[in-house]
């Protein structure tokens, strides 16, 4: 019985195909420091391509919960600890990253997710 294999050409062309969407999916890391429930101007748009795995690394000096809308993505954040959020982006837009905490309820920034 004869076995017939799969032509290189194929398997070349799926190789490239999970290369390629390999590249494009970035990793990315914004280091972001909260000051009196504030970012620094640089860190207010955090811009990213759909698809990339994102981490934002988030240090505070006073407590308070942070929410990333459009994603539902929520973490506590406390002073003297780093806390990291990660995830995919694969919702494309502008998403506010919003921080409620005693007496406060504020937009402190923006992720903007670019399509492919």
């Amino acid at each position: 019985m004869e076995r017939r294999g799969v032509p290189r050409s194929v398997i070349a062309t799926a190789l490239t195909f999970v290369v390629l969407a390999a590249a494009s999916a970035d990793p990315r890391l914004f280091e972001l420091e909260l000051k009196d429930g504030r970012l620094p101007a640089s860190q207010t748009l955090l811009r990213v391509a759909q698809g990339d795995e994102v981490t934002l690394k988030w240090k505070t000096d006073r407590p308070f919960t942070l929410h990333l809308h459009g994603y539902d993505i929520e973490a506590k954040l406390v002073p003297q600890a780093a806390v990291e959020l990660r995830f995919s982006a694969r919702a494309a837009g502008r998403f506010p990253l919003e921080i409620h905490g005693p007496g406060t309820e504020r937009t402190v920034g923006y992720l903007e997710v670019h399509p492919r």
